[in-house]
């Protein structure tokens, strides 16, 4: 009778381990799919992170070459005379305030 029981154990041990292996690989395997939805998604989320970066560096890029553009001095000169009325004028001078008037002497030092 002892060596019926062993029998039957042994095949209910036999038939216990294969249901818990079957139960690891699909188990294993759903895991799998989940961890290769979220691979697929952060993908696309970096892809969609890439075109918006590659968009936003076009903008900074026109941006800079607006800027140059209009800090040139053509540019500069032309908002003067058209906005402002301002003209460069035909005669500069140089006008210093507060500063000593020193004669110069022979040997043209200051004395």
């Amino acid at each position: 009778m002892s060596n019926n029981i062993r029998k039957r154990f042994s095949e209910f041990s036999w038939f216990f381990f294969g249901i818990l292996a079957l139960l690891g690989v699909a188990a294993s395997g759903i895991q799998v799919i989940r961890v290769t939805d979220d691979r697929r998604a952060l993908f696309l989320e970096l892809t969609r992170n890439q075109e918006a970066q590659d968009s936003l560096l076009e903008e900074y890029s026109r941006l800079l070459l607006e800027r140059g553009t209009l800090l040139s001095y053509q540019n500069v000169d032309r908002i003067a005379q058209r906005r402002l009325n301002m003209y460069f004028p035909e005669k500069v001078t140089s006008v210093v305030r507060g500063a000593k008037e020193e004669s110069l002497g022979e040997n043209g030092t200051g004395s």
